[in-house]
């Protein structure tokens, strides 16, 4: 049997090596931390984690020919830490849906006047989640709790 993977499957690898870490980093703040944030202007431990839980729906929704549907962001830590996993499950089941000839035609984000073939965006939507999955790894250490891994390299 082969290892080859197609280029769809190799996209949702490396998505889900960010975000299972991801999950497993929003699991080590304190609930009462989501109100902290490290700059008077700088986004809550919530409001991150919210962030980095719809923000898929930005690169998605165009692939998909879509509006964008971004929920509030939620009140606790708890609730920002289910979004985020219901958000993956509903996220999860587009990217798997995606075939390679899906990834080969072009997406275009009219908010960046940009047009690319969609496996391009998909990989920013990784280079998206990694850098703000770095910022909350730095809010983590700031507050005194150890942040996983960088990514699950279970996968």
């Amino acid at each position: 049997m082969s290892n080859v993977r197609t280029s769809s499957q190799k996209a949702m690898k490396r998505w889900k090596m960010h975000r299972n870490a991801l999950i497993e980093l929003a699991a080590v703040f304190p609930e009462s931390s989501g109100s902290w944030r490290p700059w008077k202007e700088g986004m809550t431990v919530i409001e991150l984690v919210h962030h980095l839980a719809w923000t898929p729906e930005f690169f998605l929704a165009p692939i998909e020919g879509r509006e964008m549907n971004i929920p509030p962001v939620p009140e606790t830590l708890s609730e920002a830490r289910k979004l985020l996993e219901e958000l993956t499950n509903a996220h999860e089941k587009i990217v798997a849906s995606l075939t390679d000839e899906d990834l080969e035609m072009e997406t275009t984000i009219d908010l960046f006047k940009l047009t690319e073939p969609t496996e391009d965006m998909l990989y920013r939507l990784i280079g998206h989640e990694a850098h703000h999955k770095g910022q909350l790894i730095l809010y983590a250490r700031i507050l005194g709790a150890e942040p996983p891994f960088y990514v699950d390299l279970s996968l």
